[in-house]
């Protein structure tokens, strides 16, 4: 691995955080385990991971590992659905607890 590939990947897990710290304002306690939510696309879905989308174009990865598949499985890109879950004690995911679809 060089220092281009470590260096995009520091930059893509910062991205990330920052894509996560500017959810913290739709619930002021979403450190403390607090439940979140926001509405985005989905990029993609593999295996038990998501990646979405946000309005201002900001990718969050979305942990599905506590999300009943059935809620997820029939999902494609550019679905957009409502994350409800909480922030990864690491900062760099959501670990969701619901996925709805929106209907378009």
């Amino acid at each position: 691995m060089s220092w281009v590939d470590v260096r995009g990947s520091r930059v893509l897990v910062t991205l990330t955080v920052l894509a996560l710290v500017s959810l913290l304002p739709v619930t002021a306690s979403a450190a403390d385990g607090d439940p979140i939510y926001f509405q985005a696309r989905v990029l993609w879905i593999a295996g038990e991971t998501m990646v979405v989308a946000t309005d201002g174009s900001q990718s969050i990865s979305v942990d599905l590992t506590q999300v009943s598949q059935d809620e997820y499985q029939r999902l494609e890109r550019d679905d957009v659905v409502v994350v409800t879950g909480i922030i990864a004690a690491e900062y760099n995911r959501v670990v969701a607890t619901s996925i709805e679809q929106v209907e378009p």
